[in-house]
Protein backbone atom coordinates (compact mmCIF):
# COMPACT_ATOMS: atom_id res chain seq x y z
CA UNK A 1 0.00 0.00 0.00
CA UNK A 2 1.16 3.26 -1.33
CA UNK A 3 1.96 5.96 1.63
CA UNK A 4 0.83 9.40 1.82
CA UNK A 5 3.27 12.28 1.46
CA UNK A 6 2.95 15.57 1.55
CA UNK A 7 5.80 17.86 -0.09
CA UNK A 8 5.54 22.06 0.40
CA UNK A 9 8.47 23.59 -1.30
CA UNK A 10 7.88 27.08 -2.54
CA UNK A 11 9.65 26.40 -6.04
CA UNK A 12 7.46 24.79 -8.16
CA UNK A 13 10.84 24.11 -10.05
CA UNK A 14 12.25 22.15 -7.43
CA UNK A 15 8.77 19.91 -7.13
CA UNK A 16 8.17 19.11 -10.99
CA UNK A 17 10.70 17.07 -11.61
CA UNK A 18 10.61 15.30 -8.03
CA UNK A 19 7.14 14.42 -9.20
CA UNK A 20 8.30 13.00 -12.38
CA UNK A 21 10.70 11.24 -10.91
CA UNK A 22 8.76 9.42 -8.70
CA UNK A 23 6.47 8.30 -11.14
CA UNK A 24 8.42 7.05 -13.56
CA UNK A 25 10.36 5.15 -11.08
CA UNK A 26 9.67 2.48 -8.44
CA UNK A 27 8.91 4.63 -5.56
CA UNK A 28 5.45 5.49 -7.90
CA UNK A 29 4.54 2.43 -6.36
CA UNK A 30 5.72 3.26 -2.94
CA UNK A 31 4.72 6.67 -2.34
CA UNK A 32 0.81 8.23 -3.07
CA UNK A 33 2.21 12.15 -2.94
CA UNK A 34 0.64 15.68 -2.19
CA UNK A 35 2.48 18.53 -3.14
CA UNK A 36 2.07 22.22 -2.58
CA UNK A 37 4.02 25.48 -3.43
CA UNK A 38 1.33 27.97 -2.57
CA UNK A 39 1.10 28.17 1.74
CA UNK A 40 -2.82 28.91 1.44
CA UNK A 41 -3.60 25.62 -0.56
CA UNK A 42 -0.78 23.91 1.86
CA UNK A 43 -2.49 25.44 5.07
CA UNK A 44 -6.14 24.40 3.80
CA UNK A 45 -5.19 20.56 2.66
CA UNK A 46 -3.55 20.02 6.35
CA UNK A 47 -6.72 21.25 8.01
CA UNK A 48 -9.63 19.32 6.17
CA UNK A 49 -7.60 16.46 3.83
CA UNK A 50 -6.70 13.14 4.66
CA UNK A 51 -3.99 12.96 7.39
CA UNK A 52 -0.34 11.62 5.75
CA UNK A 53 1.83 9.45 6.42
CA UNK A 54 4.37 12.30 6.72
CA UNK A 55 4.97 16.16 5.55
CA UNK A 56 7.83 17.41 4.30
CA UNK A 57 9.04 20.78 3.19
CA UNK A 58 10.74 24.05 3.39
CA UNK A 59 11.19 25.91 7.14
CA UNK A 60 7.96 28.38 6.58
CA UNK A 61 5.80 25.72 5.50
CA UNK A 62 6.56 23.57 8.37
CA UNK A 63 6.73 26.12 11.19
CA UNK A 64 2.92 27.97 9.58
CA UNK A 65 1.60 23.54 10.01
CA UNK A 66 2.67 23.12 13.45
CA UNK A 67 1.78 26.13 15.12
CA UNK A 68 -1.89 25.06 14.02
CA UNK A 69 -1.21 21.26 15.76
CA UNK A 70 -0.75 17.97 14.14
CA UNK A 71 2.64 17.69 14.40
CA UNK A 72 1.98 13.86 15.88
CA UNK A 73 2.40 13.23 12.06
CA UNK A 74 6.27 12.39 11.38
CA UNK A 75 7.94 15.82 9.44
CA UNK A 76 10.69 17.08 7.92
CA UNK A 77 12.52 20.27 7.08
CA UNK A 78 14.12 20.44 3.72
CA UNK A 79 17.52 21.57 4.83
CA UNK A 80 19.27 23.80 1.93
CA UNK A 81 22.62 24.55 4.00
CA UNK A 82 22.77 21.38 5.86
CA UNK A 83 22.84 23.69 9.27
CA UNK A 84 21.65 21.63 12.28
CA UNK A 85 20.74 24.75 14.61
CA UNK A 86 18.03 23.72 16.55
CA UNK A 87 14.79 23.83 15.94
CA UNK A 88 13.13 26.72 17.54
CA UNK A 89 9.32 25.71 17.29
CA UNK A 90 8.47 23.86 20.66
CA UNK A 91 6.19 21.00 18.88
CA UNK A 92 10.20 19.20 17.39
CA UNK A 93 9.53 15.47 18.56
CA UNK A 94 8.90 14.08 15.88
CA UNK A 95 11.05 16.17 13.32
CA UNK A 96 13.93 15.56 11.19
CA UNK A 97 16.05 17.61 8.65
CA UNK A 98 16.60 16.26 5.26
CA UNK A 99 19.16 17.64 2.80
CA UNK A 100 17.06 19.55 0.35
CA UNK A 101 19.40 19.41 -2.57
CA UNK A 102 20.30 15.92 -3.29
CA UNK A 103 20.48 12.74 -5.37
CA UNK A 104 16.32 11.90 -5.62
CA UNK A 105 17.27 8.10 -4.35
CA UNK A 106 18.70 9.36 -0.98
CA UNK A 107 16.36 12.04 -0.25
CA UNK A 108 13.26 9.68 -1.36
CA UNK A 109 14.79 6.73 0.78
CA UNK A 110 15.09 9.37 4.13
CA UNK A 111 11.65 10.31 2.91
CA UNK A 112 10.29 6.56 3.35
CA UNK A 113 12.29 5.83 6.58
CA UNK A 114 10.34 9.19 7.96
CA UNK A 115 6.83 8.24 7.08
CA UNK A 116 7.76 4.52 8.54
CA UNK A 117 7.20 2.25 5.37
CA UNK A 118 8.04 -1.15 4.56
CA UNK A 119 9.02 -1.32 8.43
CA UNK A 120 8.42 -4.70 10.22
CA UNK A 121 9.34 -4.59 13.88
CA UNK A 122 11.41 -8.24 13.79
CA UNK A 123 10.92 -9.43 17.32
CA UNK A 124 11.46 -5.93 18.91
CA UNK A 125 10.89 -5.38 22.43
CA UNK A 126 7.33 -6.19 24.12
CA UNK A 127 6.43 -2.57 25.54
CA UNK A 128 6.74 -1.54 21.57
CA UNK A 129 9.96 0.26 21.84
CA UNK A 130 13.34 0.41 19.38
CA UNK A 131 15.35 -3.15 19.16
CA UNK A 132 18.77 -2.00 20.81
CA UNK A 133 21.70 -3.38 19.58
CA UNK A 134 25.04 -3.33 21.21
CA UNK A 135 28.29 -4.53 18.80
CA UNK A 136 30.78 -5.10 21.21
CA UNK A 137 34.92 -6.95 21.13
CA UNK A 138 36.52 -8.75 23.83
CA UNK A 139 39.74 -7.51 22.01
CA UNK A 140 40.91 -4.88 19.48
CA UNK A 141 41.35 -5.06 15.81
CA UNK A 142 38.16 -7.15 15.28
CA UNK A 143 36.79 -5.06 13.12
CA UNK A 144 33.35 -4.30 15.17
CA UNK A 145 33.11 -0.94 13.85
CA UNK A 146 32.78 -2.49 10.12
CA UNK A 147 30.49 -5.32 11.45
CA UNK A 148 28.95 -2.48 13.64
CA UNK A 149 28.47 0.46 10.39
CA UNK A 150 27.38 -2.60 7.80
CA UNK A 151 24.75 -3.84 9.91
CA UNK A 152 23.35 -0.35 10.16
CA UNK A 153 23.56 -0.12 6.41
CA UNK A 154 21.55 -3.88 5.94
CA UNK A 155 18.87 -2.84 8.97
CA UNK A 156 18.43 1.03 7.26
CA UNK A 157 18.52 -0.44 3.40
CA UNK A 158 14.97 -2.93 4.39
CA UNK A 159 13.08 0.43 5.09
CA UNK A 160 13.94 0.63 9.13
CA UNK A 161 14.52 3.67 10.64
CA UNK A 162 18.15 3.21 12.28
CA UNK A 163 20.20 5.68 15.05
CA UNK A 164 24.35 4.40 14.62
CA UNK A 165 25.38 5.29 18.14
CA UNK A 166 29.15 5.28 18.77
CA UNK A 167 30.72 5.45 21.68
CA UNK A 168 34.38 4.81 20.93
CA UNK A 169 36.68 6.74 22.40
CA UNK A 170 37.83 8.04 18.94
CA UNK A 171 34.99 7.55 16.57
CA UNK A 172 36.85 5.43 13.86
CA UNK A 173 34.08 5.39 11.59
CA UNK A 174 34.92 9.14 10.94
CA UNK A 175 37.66 7.32 8.45
CA UNK A 176 35.26 6.07 5.86
CA UNK A 177 32.18 8.15 6.59
CA UNK A 178 31.68 11.76 5.60
CA UNK A 179 28.56 13.38 8.31
CA UNK A 180 26.96 16.22 6.87
CA UNK A 181 28.53 19.56 7.38
CA UNK A 182 27.45 22.19 9.72
CA UNK A 183 28.00 23.50 12.90
CA UNK A 184 25.21 22.62 14.66
CA UNK A 185 24.96 20.85 18.42
CA UNK A 186 26.12 17.70 18.32
CA UNK A 187 26.54 14.94 21.03
CA UNK A 188 28.46 16.66 23.29
CA UNK A 189 25.96 19.68 23.31
CA UNK A 190 23.18 16.80 24.01
CA UNK A 191 25.35 15.27 26.81
CA UNK A 192 25.33 18.79 28.68
CA UNK A 193 21.71 18.56 28.16
CA UNK A 194 21.10 15.22 30.10
CA UNK A 195 23.38 16.41 32.54
CA UNK A 196 22.20 19.65 33.29
CA UNK A 197 18.17 18.42 33.65
CA UNK A 198 19.45 15.56 35.91
CA UNK A 199 19.44 18.76 38.45
CA UNK A 200 16.44 20.02 37.77
CA UNK A 201 13.16 19.46 40.14
CA UNK A 202 11.37 17.84 36.70
CA UNK A 203 13.94 16.33 34.23
CA UNK A 204 12.69 17.92 30.64
CA UNK A 205 11.97 16.13 27.67
CA UNK A 206 14.59 16.10 25.08
CA UNK A 207 14.37 16.38 21.23
CA UNK A 208 16.89 14.38 19.60
CA UNK A 209 16.59 16.01 16.13
CA UNK A 210 18.48 18.89 16.68
CA UNK A 211 21.67 16.90 17.64
CA UNK A 212 21.30 14.02 15.16
CA UNK A 213 22.78 14.04 11.10
CA UNK A 214 21.60 11.87 8.45
CA UNK A 215 24.24 9.61 7.15
CA UNK A 216 23.12 8.54 3.82
CA UNK A 217 26.15 6.11 3.35
CA UNK A 218 24.15 4.20 6.12
CA UNK A 219 20.94 5.08 5.34
CA UNK A 220 20.65 6.29 8.97
CA UNK A 221 20.99 8.87 11.04
CA UNK A 222 24.04 9.54 13.97
CA UNK A 223 25.87 12.08 15.37
CA UNK A 224 29.17 13.93 14.23
CA UNK A 225 32.34 12.44 15.73
CA UNK A 226 33.15 14.05 19.02
CA UNK A 227 36.00 16.49 18.20
CA UNK A 228 37.41 16.18 22.50
CA UNK A 229 38.68 12.92 23.22
CA UNK A 230 38.40 14.11 26.99
CA UNK A 231 34.57 14.15 26.27
CA UNK A 232 33.66 10.83 25.30
CA UNK A 233 36.80 9.67 27.69
CA UNK A 234 34.15 11.12 30.57
CA UNK A 235 31.29 9.64 29.94
CA UNK A 236 29.76 7.91 32.91
CA UNK A 237 27.70 4.54 32.52
CA UNK A 238 24.81 6.46 33.92
CA UNK A 239 25.61 8.99 30.87
CA UNK A 240 25.32 6.16 28.75
CA UNK A 241 22.24 4.58 30.19
CA UNK A 242 20.70 8.05 29.94
CA UNK A 243 21.25 9.30 26.56
CA UNK A 244 20.54 5.38 25.12
CA UNK A 245 16.89 5.90 26.74
CA UNK A 246 16.44 9.19 25.77
CA UNK A 247 16.99 8.01 21.83
CA UNK A 248 14.45 4.92 22.52
CA UNK A 249 12.01 7.63 24.07
CA UNK A 250 12.41 9.76 21.04
CA UNK A 251 10.04 7.55 19.39
CA UNK A 252 11.41 8.23 15.92
CA UNK A 253 13.59 5.12 15.53
CA UNK A 254 12.67 1.18 14.60
CA UNK A 255 16.06 0.55 15.61
CA UNK A 256 19.43 1.69 18.15
CA UNK A 257 22.94 0.14 17.11
CA UNK A 258 25.48 0.60 19.53
CA UNK A 259 29.41 0.62 18.37
CA UNK A 260 30.70 0.27 21.72
CA UNK A 261 34.30 1.05 22.86
CA UNK A 262 36.75 -0.94 25.37
CA UNK A 263 34.39 -3.61 26.88
CA UNK A 264 36.14 -2.67 30.67
CA UNK A 265 35.10 1.31 29.81
CA UNK A 266 32.14 2.69 31.76
CA UNK A 267 30.43 3.48 28.84
CA UNK A 268 30.22 0.60 27.41
CA UNK A 269 29.07 -0.79 30.47
CA UNK A 270 26.31 1.34 30.05
CA UNK A 271 24.80 0.36 26.34
CA UNK A 272 25.76 -3.54 27.48
CA UNK A 273 23.27 -3.28 30.22
CA UNK A 274 20.57 -1.46 28.07
CA UNK A 275 20.87 -3.78 24.74
CA UNK A 276 18.41 -6.44 23.57
CA UNK A 277 20.96 -8.07 21.87
CA UNK A 278 24.73 -8.25 22.13
CA UNK A 279 26.64 -9.07 18.96
CA UNK A 280 30.15 -10.01 20.06
CA UNK A 281 32.73 -9.80 17.32
CA UNK A 282 36.41 -11.44 17.77
CA UNK A 283 38.91 -12.12 14.79
CA UNK A 284 39.80 -15.47 13.38
CA UNK A 285 43.08 -15.88 15.33
CA UNK A 286 44.33 -17.44 18.57
CA UNK A 287 44.69 -14.08 20.74
CA UNK A 288 40.98 -13.26 20.35
CA UNK A 289 39.66 -16.79 21.11
CA UNK A 290 42.10 -16.69 24.47
CA UNK A 291 40.87 -13.74 25.36
CA UNK A 292 36.71 -14.38 24.85
CA UNK A 293 37.58 -17.50 26.79
CA UNK A 294 39.21 -15.54 29.90
CA UNK A 295 36.10 -13.49 29.50
CA UNK A 296 33.53 -17.00 29.29
CA UNK A 297 35.63 -17.65 32.50
CA UNK A 298 34.88 -14.15 34.42
CA UNK A 299 31.42 -14.98 33.44
CA UNK A 300 31.56 -18.14 35.03
CA UNK A 301 32.97 -17.23 38.06
CA UNK A 302 30.03 -15.06 38.62
CA UNK A 303 27.56 -17.54 37.89
CA UNK A 304 26.74 -18.26 41.90
CA UNK A 305 26.59 -14.54 43.41
CA UNK A 306 24.56 -13.41 39.98
CA UNK A 307 22.86 -16.10 38.71
CA UNK A 308 20.16 -14.40 36.66
CA UNK A 309 22.42 -11.24 35.20
CA UNK A 310 24.74 -13.71 33.27
CA UNK A 311 21.81 -15.84 32.31
CA UNK A 312 20.26 -12.72 31.23
CA UNK A 313 23.78 -11.75 29.54
CA UNK A 314 24.10 -15.03 27.62
CA UNK A 315 20.58 -15.09 26.47
CA UNK A 316 20.90 -11.83 24.73
CA UNK A 317 24.25 -12.49 23.81
CA UNK A 318 25.15 -13.98 19.66
CA UNK A 319 28.67 -14.50 18.42
CA UNK A 320 29.97 -13.50 14.86
CA UNK A 321 33.59 -14.49 13.91
CA UNK A 322 35.08 -11.93 11.65
CA UNK A 323 38.17 -12.23 9.33
CA UNK A 324 37.85 -15.91 8.03
CA UNK A 325 39.61 -16.74 5.29
CA UNK A 326 37.94 -19.11 2.43
CA UNK A 327 35.20 -20.45 5.01
CA UNK A 328 36.90 -22.16 7.21
CA UNK A 329 37.56 -21.02 11.43
CA UNK A 330 41.27 -21.45 11.96
CA UNK A 331 40.15 -21.27 16.07
CA UNK A 332 39.30 -23.22 18.38
CA UNK A 333 36.40 -21.91 20.62
CA UNK A 334 35.64 -22.11 24.13
CA UNK A 335 33.77 -24.93 25.21
CA UNK A 336 29.86 -24.57 24.60
CA UNK A 337 30.37 -21.67 22.07
CA UNK A 338 29.44 -21.87 18.33
CA UNK A 339 28.99 -18.07 16.41
CA UNK A 340 25.87 -17.16 14.98
CA UNK A 341 27.59 -15.52 11.84
CA UNK A 342 30.65 -16.22 10.47
CA UNK A 343 32.48 -13.22 8.57
CA UNK A 344 34.84 -13.26 5.64
CA UNK A 345 38.31 -11.73 5.43
CA UNK A 346 38.47 -9.30 2.48
CA UNK A 347 41.63 -8.80 1.25
CA UNK A 348 41.00 -5.77 -0.31
CA UNK A 349 40.61 -4.08 2.76
CA UNK A 350 44.55 -4.54 3.73
CA UNK A 351 44.73 -1.74 0.76
CA UNK A 352 44.99 1.96 1.55
CA UNK A 353 41.83 4.10 1.09
CA UNK A 354 39.67 1.46 1.11
CA UNK A 355 36.89 3.59 1.95
CA UNK A 356 33.41 2.96 0.52
CA UNK A 357 34.56 -0.89 0.12
CA UNK A 358 34.25 -0.99 3.66
CA UNK A 359 30.12 -0.96 2.78
CA UNK A 360 30.23 -2.76 -0.63
CA UNK A 361 31.33 -6.21 -0.44
CA UNK A 362 29.25 -8.74 -1.50
CA UNK A 363 30.38 -11.63 0.35
CA UNK A 364 30.54 -9.25 3.67
CA UNK A 365 27.04 -8.56 3.07
CA UNK A 366 25.87 -11.82 3.02
CA UNK A 367 27.77 -12.54 6.32
CA UNK A 368 26.11 -9.53 7.54
CA UNK A 369 22.66 -10.43 6.49
CA UNK A 370 23.64 -13.93 8.01
CA UNK A 371 23.98 -12.24 11.72
CA UNK A 372 21.08 -9.72 11.48
CA UNK A 373 18.78 -12.86 10.98
CA UNK A 374 20.15 -14.91 13.81
CA UNK A 375 19.39 -11.52 16.06
CA UNK A 376 15.76 -10.76 14.28
CA UNK A 377 15.21 -14.30 13.21
CA UNK A 378 13.75 -13.06 10.17
CA UNK A 379 15.65 -13.19 6.73
CA UNK A 380 17.45 -10.32 5.37
CA UNK A 381 17.59 -9.13 2.19
CA UNK A 382 21.07 -8.03 1.07
CA UNK A 383 20.20 -5.63 -1.68
CA UNK A 384 21.44 -2.29 -1.53
CA UNK A 385 19.71 0.73 -2.42
CA UNK A 386 21.15 2.30 -5.42
CA UNK A 387 22.30 6.03 -4.16
CA UNK A 388 22.43 7.19 -7.78
CA UNK A 389 19.70 8.92 -10.24
CA UNK A 390 19.04 6.93 -13.02
CA UNK A 391 19.11 8.00 -16.43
Amino acid sequence: MAAGIVFAVRETEYIEPLLHYIQHSEYGEMLKVKAFSRMEAFRDYMKRGETPDAVVGDPEFIEAWLVEGRSEVPWAVLDENGSMAAWSNGSAAHGRRIAKYQALPSLLSAVIQLGKLRRTRKEGRSDGGPLVIGVVSPSGSSGKTTVAMNMAKLFGSQGLSVFYLNLEAVNSSGLYLRPPGGSGPGLERLLYEIQASREREKPEEIAIAPYAVRLDALRCDTFRPVANVKEMLQMSERDARELIARLAADGGYDLILIDTGDIDEDRTRGAMACSDRLVWVIRDDEASAYKLGRWASHLEEMQDSHPEAIADLRERSLLAVNFVKDGVRQIQLPEHLEPDAVLPYISSWSLPGIGELLLNSPPFQHGIASLCQAITGAPQAEAVLSSGVRT
